[in-house]
């Protein structure tokens, strides 16, 4: 199955297959398990008290139970206001996030500048990563989370991964193809470079640094980092990290922080400028709809994820311009909006991407924002 799906995967990228090579098994393990800080729990609230159409939010909920979701959750104005689980998950389930991490990785990224490991976001990563080759000099903090390095990806580098190689051989292997916030393409791989700058910037390990500035000050308790090795007979060989597992409750926390201009329980937890920068494009005329690690609904146009190429549409139709979101493999999805006072995330499986046109996900967004509205 596995040698069928590579060979699927190079004929799509237009190179000839070559020898069947046997790779190893790629095992995901759970990683060091945060204990949270101080307790915090989201105030609940009558959805009809807030002037929310209650019946609208259960219309959404029954969207969400039909494709396969685990849960659902609605937070208005700071308090939950409907919460749903499916699936035999509850509230204390942590859940696999996959690149709906990278909201939360961003925040991290912030708390990193504000600790003086990094200067700012236009810092290159060479710095802390020389063996990086010399034409990613330009490469920075900036130009990675808007996925606007120039860094080359392809379907067959994003597979890479399989190989047993490490994230970090990985990203050194790859070329620059483009000068800086010239050219959008989504990019994993140079993502994941990013441990290992704020690893050695730090002098922390990612599970140690997101511990001390994300998961304890924002009171996310039972989260852990999901870590990738490679197991090849009776050698196995750490390779890098997956995602987060978080609980829906927890994964809402990166987008309140957003609304909230970086303010968390009453506390300034980042600069203003810094939170109000991940939800505005550096670049808009390569893609207008993606800040700092988030999607936007600002543009007229967005880029797609596999091939970068342009969609001349809303990301999330009917929805407000000011809706972002991150959006991770197999349907998991938080998303904010600040002139709702709104954050939603949901979790599960399913069917459809937020790329697709008139798919699940941008209707259940959708579906939303209109009951609060």
């Amino acid at each position: 199955m596995r040698a069928r799906a590579v060979v699927a995967l190079t004929l799509a990228v237009g190179l000839q297959p070559g020898p069947t090579v046997a790779q190893p098994r790629i095992e995901q393990r759970p990683g060091r398990v945060s204990g949270g800080g101080p307790d915090h729990s989201w105030p609940t609230a009558d959805p009809q008290d807030r002037g929310v159409d209650a019946d609208g939010l259960e219309g959404a909920a029954r969207l969400a139970a039909s494709n396969e979701s685990d849960s659902l959750l609605v937070i208005h104005d700071g308090a939950i206001v409907l919460e749903r689980y499916w699936n035999g998950k509850g509230p204390g389930d942590v859940q696999q996030t996959y690149s709906g991490t990278k909201s939360l990785f961003a925040l991290v990224v912030g708390r990193a500048i504000e600790r003086g490991y990094l200067r700012d976001l236009d810092q290159p990563v060479r710095e802390f990563v020389p063996e990086m080759p010399e034409e990613h000099s330009a490469v920075t903090f900036r130009s990675v989370l808007a996925m606007e390095s120039g860094v080359a990806n392809s379907p067959e580098m994003e597979g890479l991964g399989r190989s047993g190689k490490t994230q970090l051989e990985i990203a050194l292997e790859r070329r620059i193809i483009a000068a800086p916030f010239e050219r959008y393409h989504y990019n994993n791989v140079v993502y994941r470079l990013l441990f290992t700058a704020l690893e050695r910037a730090s002098g922390k390990s990612l599970e140690e640094l997101t511990a001390e500035e994300a998961l304890a000050p924002l009171s996310i308790d039972g989260a852990y980092w999901v870590r990738l090795y490679a197991v090849d007979g009776d050698t196995e060989t750490f390779t890098g990290y997956q995602s987060i597992r978080l609980t829906p409750r927890d994964f809402a926390k990166s987008a309140q922080v957003i609304l909230d201009g970086g303010m968390w329980n009453g506390e300034r937890y980042l600069p203003q400028s810094y939170t109000a920068a991940l939800v505005e494009s550096p670049a808009p005329r390569a893609n207008p709809s993606f800040g700092l690690f988030h999607h936007l609904n600002a543009g007229d146009f967005f880029r797609g994820y596999t091939v970068p190429e342009r969609n001349d549409r809303k990301l999330v139709p009917g929805a407000p311009d000011d809706t972002f979101l991150m959006f991770g493999s197999g349907g998991q999805l938080v998303a904010g909006v600040p002139s709702l006072r709104l954050v939603i995330v949901r979790t599960g499986g399913g069917r459809g991407s937020i790329y697709e046109e008139d798919n699940f996900f941008a209707e259940l967004i959708r579906r939303i924002a209109e009951s609060v509205r």
